[in-house]
């Protein structure tokens, strides 16, 4: 009987080994969510979410390859995207630009962009991340970036879109922003969770 709790605690042991060491790249999970923008004849930003819901973020325990490394040990996620919704165009001197304007502390923000394409990230900090600046010039196609969080948990960010200075961000004059509240919620990696599962029976198998 001891040996045969032995092995199995092993297998336990191992799987989730294998789970932590399947994949370099991080995981994408779950449909994509657009943050939509328009710039209407009013000169006025408009947002609109496609599905006003909160996302998982999961941990995977994996070890990824560099630059992607920043998500290490982190639940993440980046089922959320920028996308223009129609045609428009910003003026002469002027650019979309997105800034933080409130977050759940904890959260952090890595540069994506189109999500089959995780090799060709930079995964740089974006939002205050690392100290770097609140805002983020939108190039005008869809980009998906990185949201991750330390522990399990519901998250929330709001993030303003306005129309600004193509150099400094700096706001323009007669054209008004809009604001948008993105919400996540950090939960266990569904096998993990299973093969944890699978592996109580035999620690209580043991201590009797």
């Amino acid at each position: 009987m001891t040996r045969i709790i032995s092995l199995t605690a092993f297998t336990v042991v191992t799987a989730l080994a294998s789970t932590a060491h399947a994949q370099v790249w991080p995981q994408t999970f779950g449909a994509m969510n657009h943050a939509l923008i328009d710039l209407n004849g009013s000169n006025e930003i408009e947002l609109h979410l496609e599905t006003p819901a909160p996302l998982e973020m999961m941990n995977f325990g994996e070890s990824h390859n560099s630059p992607a490394d920043v998500l290490d040990g982190k639940y993440y996620n980046d089922q959320y995207g920028w996308l223009a919704n129609g045609a428009f165009a910003p003026p002469v001197g002027g650019g979309i630009w997105i800034r933080l304007v409130d977050a759940t502390p904890g959260l952090e923000f890595y540069s994506g962009g189109m999500r089959p394409m995780k090799a060709n990230h930079s995964y740089a900090p974006l939002f205050g991340t690392d100290g770097t600046p609140d805002i983020w010039q939108w190039g005008g196609t869809m980009t998906h970036h990185w949201v991750t969080a330390p522990t399990l948990g519901d998250y929330e960010a709001t993030f303003e879109v306005y129309v600004g200075d193509v150099s400094t961000g700096a706001p323009l004059t007669g054209y008004t922003g809009d604001q948008l509240t993105l919400a996540w919620s950090a939960v266990p990696e569904p096998s993990a969770a299973a093969l944890l599962c699978i592996g109580l029976p035999v620690v209580l198998r043991r201590r009797r």
